[in-house]
């Protein structure tokens, strides 16, 4: 490939080509779309919970330690896909974690007992915790960061998208009074995720050259060491864990709550969640917008900060909430809820020691996301033995976790980033 005067392109010229014909778009929206339906995956349960809890003879601290395999399974994994991103590249292990979304769909579909259920879980696990870590970095290979921001917008409110598509359209595959017809909206994921699997496959490529590739040629090879050795990959990791933790309480259990408390019908509760899951998108895409405007380091980080204190607080209402002020709660609780993971994902690469080394920082990232889901089984176990109340506790703490970690994260970046201007 030629520049200017016939000269060989330099990397930046080929970086900007790429990214100007559009393909950098087209990977963009192929790998969302991947992530949303992963969501979708995971989020059969809490939009069947009335159906399945039934069907399956659980209680819900089963029903929640079920939705919490999740979490143990990518655990471990999210290490494993950091060095297969490190090895492979991002491309290869997003293909590697849809195909575990695939299987692992297949069996919890076919399942008829808690331990079937069990093993699909498990493997899905490897594809919801996994995607997170995989998809910021094939964003960040293929946008220079001043593009970053919708792209990065748009990903960050693939769980609430997936939740908002599931709670919709689950209704018209199953039946209320009929707990079996569950296994219908479970069939539909698998197509669903099947078909983007086979496109992701047959569709997708690597970068000619990436933008989280090493612009000094005399830098040393980025080891994983590293990143693991980075106080901010760290506060970054537990303040998403408790963002995770948060989230899945409000998003796994809310329904439950309002058909148990309120007296809806789960077709009713699902809709009521889905405010909240607009308001996700709205706070997630205009964020998005935002931060293609706000480039520098600290702006981000003081409106993170801002938007964990309003989360922070809403974790707290979540199952103490009057009838009237439910809307408006949902609405609030969407919007911070879209803006916090933006955020972070949007700024995976400065988060890490050195642009190359971004996906430790989102594997880590997603490790407090299965931090978080491992945690929510203990909810479960809570609200199954002492009632609604008594999670209000737990979930100011968590808020308090959350505000802490990201001004602590404000504070390291902005020391880091005045010792490299000095």
């Amino acid at each position: 490939m030629e520049g200017e005067k016939g000269s060989p392109m330099t990397k930046e010229e080929k970086r900007a080509e790429v990214f100007q014909s559009g393909r950098a778009w087209i990977v963009a929206c192929i790998a969302i779309i991947a992530s949303i339906l992963v969501s979708v995956n995971s989020n059969k349960l809490p939009a069947t919970a009335s159906l399945v809890i039934p069907a399956l003879s659980m209680d819900e601290g089963m029903f929640a330690n079920i939705m919490s395999l999740n979490g143990y399974v990518g655990l471990i994994m999210t290490f494993v896909v950091a060095a297969v991103i490190m090895r492979f590249g991002a491309r290869k292990a997003t293909t590697l974690v849809l195909v575990c979304a695939v299987a692992g769909a297949i069996i919890s579909a076919a399942a008829t007992d808690v331990a079937v259920l069990m093993v699909g879980r498990l493997i899905e696990g490897v594809g919801y915790a996994c995607i997170g870590s995989t998809v910021p970095v094939i964003i960040s290979e293929w946008f220079p960061p001043s593009k970053r921001g919708v792209p990065m917008g748009l990903f960050s409110v693939w769980v609430p998208l997936g939740s908002m598509f599931i709670m919709a359209s689950s209704g018209f595959f199953f039946t209320v009074g009929d707990p079996q017809t569950y296994h219908n909206v479970f069939w539909f994921v698998v197509a669903l995720l099947a078909i983007v699997t086979v496109l992701w496959v047959a569709a997708i490529r690597d970068p000619q050259v990436s933008y989280l590739e090493e612009r000094d040629p005399a830098a040393p090879k980025p080891k994983m060491s590293e990143g693991f050795k980075s106080l901010s990959c760290w506060i970054s990791m537990i303040a998403f864990a408790a963002f995770s933790l948060g989230t899945a309480c409000v998003m796994n259990f809310e329904t439950l709550y309002l058909v148990q408390t309120m007296g809806m019908d789960q077709l009713a509760a699902n809709g009521m969640m889905n405010i909240a899951n607009i308001a996700v998108v709205v706070g997630g895409i205009a964020i998005g917008v935002v931060m293609n405007f706000v480039t520098g380091n600290g702006q981000r980080l003081v409106i993170l900060v801002a938007a964990s204190v309003v989360l922070g607080a809403s974790f707290s209402l979540a199952y103490s909430i009057s009838e009237e002020l439910l809307v408006p709660w949902l609405i609030v609780f969407g919007l911070s809820n879209g803006v916090v993971p933006a955020i972070f994902f949007t700024m995976v690469a400065e988060i890490a020691p050195r642009p190359d080394l971004a996906g430790i920082s989102s594997s880590l990232m997603s490790c407090g996301q299965c931090v978080g889901g491992i945690l929510f089984g203990l909810v479960g176990v809570v609200v199954s033995s002492a009632g609604w109340g008594a999670c209000t506790g737990l979930l100011v703490g968590v808020g308090a976790v959350l505000i802490i970690g990201s001004v602590a994260l404000f504070a390291v970046i902005r020391a880091r980033d005045a010792k490299r201007a000095a």
